[in-house]
């Protein structure tokens, strides 16, 4: 390159170690050309003197340990700094733990063979302990519990387990993503939105077809097959058909305070011969329909068309899954309401008002006739159809479920006669100006309860007392453990009332008969009538009811009969608890109470119920109670699993999952709210 040319190779080494030097001194043209020449010269030094260090480099960063006259050897041999386990993410635990037990395994296997077992024990910087096994006698050991737990959280049964309780509990997916991204032994947030959607599309959900409201529904046939196929294995393989009853059910309910919505369910009941193994739980109730909108015929009979074509294929010609014949037979249960809906028949307060057979209003107190059969049928409600006879206005949606396959829900039968047998009680504490004690005993049983009082839009004097209504559960605990002597007095007469406990329809009576204007609020009515009465003494004229009321009745000082007797109140709750305990017993339990002895002691707590009480507080659900209940507790053995309790409870869940969901308007994708429900 410079044209030298050397005799020896001291003198070449010389002369190139010269020209280094020369061009260090010359223009930054040449840098180039230095860089080429140190190269030669390292390689030539090299060939001379192998342990010559070569010459000296760009001066680079300096290692903290060359700093601390630390040798190379001594730096490559101390380890990176690493982060701590407990604050790496949950991927790179488990690529740690794989590495950790990869190394000590390696170890392990060069160890004598006569040792049957090696355990590994991890104490970490905070005190924390975690062990392993590289050697075991046996294959149960071959990953430690942590690497064990680590693989199977990618298990599909355990993301389904994740999403049944994120679910339950309502928790959002950013907080179980937030508690995966801090190290907690969760699936990944992607893994569960992919699960989800893939269980979705296990039973496809419909749109209905040009539905003015929002509303979704299943087909029948596709949640049978999933049932099926995943908990009636042995059934499937055992010779002949298949025979199941299905209970079906319609509940309306509030999503939120403008906004209604109407469910039916279908539930696999458990055989009747062995009702004690019943499931009752909410996941049981399969929904069929979901939509927005008021529960009345109209709307069901447009929304739930499909489905009950569908009910009634099943129920005529079954179906059949891989070659197995599977028989279906439908079960009705509803509150009365919606039953009235569903079969065309007229509400509870029409003179034919049973739903099962043709008693008449004025006949509902009388608790002596024997029997009441069930007389419906779908001939007699096809004829009587059209001129409105025997409480038949519209026509029968479930004309394929028989009358005597249509069973009492027990849970609206509790309620409405716990309510019932609640609400005169506080009427008597009220007049007996006992508020407080009765509020007292509430909280002493741990129930909810609490008076208010209000006043009219007008701002007038006049008040009116208020009371708030329990839940269902609360009602079950206030029948059972009441001790009504903390609350009422026994007094002459059970029939002595105040103006202010009666209510609006007796109060627009008593105007009516008096000639004053009836219309208004219940403050507005108590005003006009005390008014209208003066100071005279208010006392019932009829003797066991409240429908006719007078109040110019002058007491009668020398009858000494008492009428309001408490110890004959609080046995008429315990027996009415005792009967409604017998329907949630299981056969063959302590409590439960076989159809004949349910009917008697039933009929006989009905008369007590009007001595002790008002005529007036007879209602369908007693009727029912009386004749008809044990009718089906005959037929199926065991009502509870039947009823809507567990219908009930899905409403509360999925409306509360609703509304503390964080994407309840439909999110990204506006999604309907029959889809998210």
């Amino acid at each position: 390159m410079f044209g030298v040319s050397v005799s020896n190779f001291g003198q070449q080494l010389a002369f190139l170690q010269h020209q280094y030097h020369q061009l260090q001194q010359e223009n930054i043209f040449y840098q180039t050309c230095i860089k080429n020449q140190q190269q030669q010269l390292d390689e030539l030094k090299a060939k001379k003197n192998p342990c010559t260090p070569p010459a000296e480099k760009k001066k680079r960063r300096t290692p903290l340990a060359a700093k601390n006259n630390v040798s190379a050897s001594e730096v490559q041999k101390t380890p990176p700094t690493l982060k701590p386990y407990f604050e790496l993410k949950h991927s790179e635990r488990a690529n740690r733990n794989i590495e950790i037990k990869r190394k000590f395994s390696e170890v392990a296997s060069s160890l004598y063979s006569d040792i049957t077992s090696i355990k590994v024990e991890l104490e970490f910087h905070n005190g924390k302990k975690k062990h392993f096994y590289p050697r075991t006698p046996t294959s149960d050991h071959s990953e430690s519990s942590e690497l064990k737990y680590s693989n199977r959280i990618n298990d599909r049964d355990t993301v389904q387990q994740v999403l049944m309780v994120k679910d339950r509990f309502r928790i959002s997916d950013d907080a179980l993503h937030e508690l995966h991204m801090i190290g907690s032994v969760l699936p990944s947030k992607h893994m569960l939105v992919e699960e989800r959607k893939r269980l979705n599309t296990v039973v496809p959900i419909h749109i209905h077809p040009g539905a003015a409201n929002d509303c979704s529904y299943r087909c029948i046939t596709d949640i049978l097959e999933y049932i099926i196929q995943k908990n009636y294995q042995e059934e499937l393989i055992a010779p002949g058909p298949l025979d199941l009853k299905l209970r079906f059910a319609c509940d309306g309910a509030k999503i939120s305070k403008k906004l209604n919505s109407v469910r039916g369910v279908m539930k696999l009941l458990h055989d009747r011969n062995d009702v004690n193994n019943a499931s009752m739980s909410p996941d049981d109730e399969h929904t069929l329909f979901f939509f927005t909108g008021e529960e009345n015929h109209y709307s069901l009979k447009k929304y739930g068309h499909h489905t009950f074509l569908e009910m009634a294929r099943l129920q005529e010609e079954g179906f059949e899954i891989d070659g197995k014949k599977i028989n279906v037979e439908w079960i009705l249960t509803c509150d009365w309401k919606a039953l009235c809906l569903l079969r065309g028949i007229n509400s509870a307060n029409s003179d034919y008002f049973c739903l099962w057979c043709h008693c008449r209003k004025r006949e509902i107190c009388n608790f002596s006739i024997n029997e009441w059969p069930i007389q419906r049928t779908q001939t007699e409600q096809n004829e009587s159809v059209a001129n409105c006879s025997t409480g038949y206005i519209r026509q029968d949606m479930c004309s394929f479920i028989d009358f005597t396959s249509m069973a009492p829900d027990d849970l609206h039968l509790r309620i409405r006669l716990s309510l019932k047998l609640l609400n005169q009680v506080v009427t008597w504490a009220i007049d007996q100006k006992n508020e407080d004690k009765l509020e007292a005993e509430m909280k002493r049983i741990g129930a909810s309860f609490h008076f208010w009082e209000e006043r009219g839009d007008d701002k007038s004097t006049t008040s009116i007392k208020k009371w708030s209504q329990p839940s269902g559960d609360e009602l079950r605990k206030i029948i059972k453990y009441s001790q009504l002597h903390n609350v009422l007095d026994n007094t002459k007469d059970k029939h002595l009332v105040s103006v202010e406990s009666l209510s609006v329809n007796q109060l627009r009576n008593e105007l009516v008969q008096r000639g004053l204007n009836n219309k208004g609020k219940k403050v507005l009515l108590v005003a006009r009538l005390k008014e209208a009465v003066g100071n005279c003494k208010f006392r019932k004229k009829a003797n066991a009811s409240r429908l006719q009321v007078s109040f110019d009745y002058e007491d009668d000082d020398d009858d000494d009969e008492i009428s309001l007797d408490v110890d004959a109140l609080q046995t008429l709750w315990g027996n009415f608890h005792s009967l409604m305990e017998s329907l949630r017993a299981f056969p063959g339990s302590e409590e439960y109470k076989n159809p004949e002895l349910f009917m008697q002691e039933a009929r006989e707590w009905a008369k007590n119920f009007r001595r002790y009480t008002f005529d007036e507080d007879v209602t369908p659900y007693l009727h029912a109670m009386v004749y008809h209940v044990p009718y089906f507790l005959e037929k199926y053995r065991y009502l509870h699993d039947i009823g809507v309790a567990q219908l009930e409870r899905k409403n509360y869940d999925q409306r509360m999952a609703y509304f503390d969901s964080t994407n309840r308007y439909g999110g990204k994708h506006k999604k309907k709210i029959s889809q998210q429900v």
